[in-house]
């Protein structure tokens, strides 16, 4: 029987961290051991949450792990990774890469040295494997726009100090349509345009609503609604949809369409998600490919390609110009 593979959380700010905690530590391929983060409250919160413990230190979390899963604030992400990869183990890190070219690209090195995966799960939905498996069988003929969607309420939180994230929801949503559209065509971004702004939360110091109209190598053309601007008790305010047209037929995803709606008696709304764990399967993905000693299967290339897109938006909407990756 092959042993466990043990694993760390080192930084656990970002609003993922609970999920990844919940599934590493009921996986039978795995020996959660324990849980850092700078604010010993919430690493104290999620350790009993998950069954495991408090490390104390990097020290101690690189002495007993194999691989660590770095979810700590964005801005905080490049230092973390920096620090966890002097052990030599394998990174599973939080999107995206990086909260400026510079970072991105310090990662992308980084990745040289140690086995870097980057947590971009929707290429794991049952959906987007279909519609990957349409476009390359050629049901669709020649693709020359998509129009997507990556929509929520605004999180609260760090999410509105850019300090810790170092942007708003160019950065945090343009990334996971970005991936998809790389991962499906296996193409990369010539040019874009942005506009955004605080329309709807006045007192953010970061952006709440944005759109992006892009262009592939390929030349399709992209549209993207990232927005953070949906009420706070929308039903099916998360989402993430793409439409697709080709010269032979249209084709739609909806990658939160399964879900239960749920209110309680003073009319508040929880969104319950059922059906497919894409977290589950991309996290499962990563231990494996660990295990067996395997290439990252989200690679830090395939991050810096999609996270290269939000960057260049955010220079769009500052200088109002089209902005040019190749």
């Amino acid at each position: 029987m092959t042993a466990r593979l043990p694993v760390a959380m080192v930084g656990a700010g970002h609003i993922h961290s609970p999920g990844y905690l919940r599934w590493l530590a009921q996986s039978p391929d795995v020996d959660l051991v324990g849980v850092y983060d700078q604010d010993p409250r919430r690493a104290a919160e999620l350790a009993e949450a998950s069954g495991t413990k408090v490390l104390g230190s990097l020290e101690e979390a690189t002495s007993l792990a194999r691989a660590a899963v770095i979810g700590p604030e964005p801005t905080r992400q490049l230092a973390l990774a920096e620090a966890v990869a002097q052990s030599g183990g394998a990174l599973l890190i939080e999107k995206p890469l990086g909260v400026n070219a510079a970072e991105s690209k310090a990662l992308v090195a980084l990745a040289e040295k140690v086995p870097i995966s980057v947590t971009l799960p929707v290429r794991y939905h049952p959906g987007a494997v279909q519609l990957a498996r349409a476009v390359h069988e050629q049901q669709l003929g020649e693709v020359v726009a998509i129009w997507a969607t990556n929509r929520n309420r605004f999180p609260g939180g760090w999410f509105g100090d850019p300090a810790l994230a170092g942007g708003g929801c160019l950065l945090d949503h343009v990334v996971h349509v970005a991936d998809l559209i790389g991962w499906i065509w296996q193409t990369t971004w010539s040019s874009v345009r942005a506009e955004a702004g605080t329309l709807h939360h006045v007192d953010l110091a970061v952006e709440d609503s944005a759109i992006v109209l892009a262009q592939t190598t390929n030349d399709m053309m992209v549209s993207v609604d990232p927005s953070m601007s949906r009420p706070d008790d929308m039903a099916g305010a998360l989402d993430l949809t793409m439409r697709v047209w080709g010269e032979r037929g249209v084709a739609t995803i909806d990658i939160f369409a399964a879900r239960v709606d749920a209110f309680d008696t003073s009319g508040r709304h929880r969104q319950h998600l059922v059906g497919a764990d894409m977290d589950g399967a991309m996290l499962s993905d990563w231990v494996r490919s660990v295990r067996g000693a395997g290439p990252p299967p989200v690679p830090c290339a395939d991050a810096f390609r999609a996270s290269a897109l939000a960057f260049a938006a955010q220079q769009a909407v500052a200088t109002h110009q089209t902005v040019r990756l190749s």
